[in-house]
């Protein structure tokens, strides 16, 4: 594999611009974060080992500098098959009978069908195990302040059955319907919509934990979930803060 331009600065700065083995420093670059394999993979901590194949390239997990498969371009992951159990709170906007768009990105990860380091353009000269561990896994001892100091990943496994997540693959639209704010008012606030739909990244911003975790806003005060909504909707679904 060979890399030119742009893409080859950015891939020398992500090889080396690494965390300690084991540990994430709270940070805004995609290299400080959870999303940031390379550092549970290059860990030799205990049950850590073997767990995820060790790409030396932070991108690679998800990313393919050249060609990309599935849902976008430049993306590294096979689209996963489902089927899912779609959101069932939709209020009255319009829901996609399966995932579209950059959804079923996150879910190629999130759902549990695929293993966190199960890419399709492996790096040139990588002849390492993969090891094809799944972010069900992770959460199996991620969770309950456990291990100590370490990350707390409840919650970021979301299965194939997302009847109590919050609605995505949802077309926005206010209309009629004093509950929601208009389109302009969210996207001033710092949301982004897809095609006029509601998707994963509508919220979520997977290169940066600047507002945790992996928000576009502040979830502080359900200042997140005011952006849309005129009045905080509680926590009615699993996939909240």
């Amino acid at each position: 594999m060979r890399w030119f331009g742009p893409l080859a600065v950015l891939a020398a700065m992500f090889a080396v611009a690494r965390p300690a083995s084991g540990q994430y420093p709270v940070g805004t670059t995609v290299t400080q974060t959870p999303h940031n394999l390379t550092v549970p993979a290059k860990s030799t901590d205990g049950d850590m080992v073997g767990q995820i194949a060790d790409y030396n390239e932070v991108c690679v997990y998800c990313h393919s500098p050249h060609g990309g498969f599935g849902p976008a371009p430049l993306w590294n992951r096979a689209t996963p098959g489902g089927p899912y159990d779609m959101p069932q709170d939709v209020s009255t906007m319009i829901q996609d009978g399966q995932p579209t768009g950059n959804s079923v990105k996150c879910l190629s990860c999130h759902d549990g069908t695929m293993g966190l380091d199960e890419v399709v353009d492996v790096p040139l000269g990588f002849s390492g195990p993969t090891w094809g561990v799944a972010i069900e896994d992770c959460e199996d001892c991620h969770k309950g302040g456990n291990p100590p100091a370490g990350l707390d990943w409840e919650g970021v496994f979301l299965d194939t059955d997302l009847r109590k997540q919050h609605p995505f693959s949802l077309l926005y639209d206010p209309a009629g319907n004093p509950s929601f704010n208009p389109i302009a008012m969210v996207e001033a606030a710092g949301l982004v919509f897809f095609e006029g739909k509601i998707q994963c990244m509508t919220c979520h911003e997977p290169h940066t934990q600047m507002f945790r975790p992996f928000l576009r806003v502040t979830a502080s005060g359900g200042t997140i979930c005011l952006v849309c909504h005129t009045s905080n909707p509680g926590e009615s679904t699993a996939h909240h803060w």
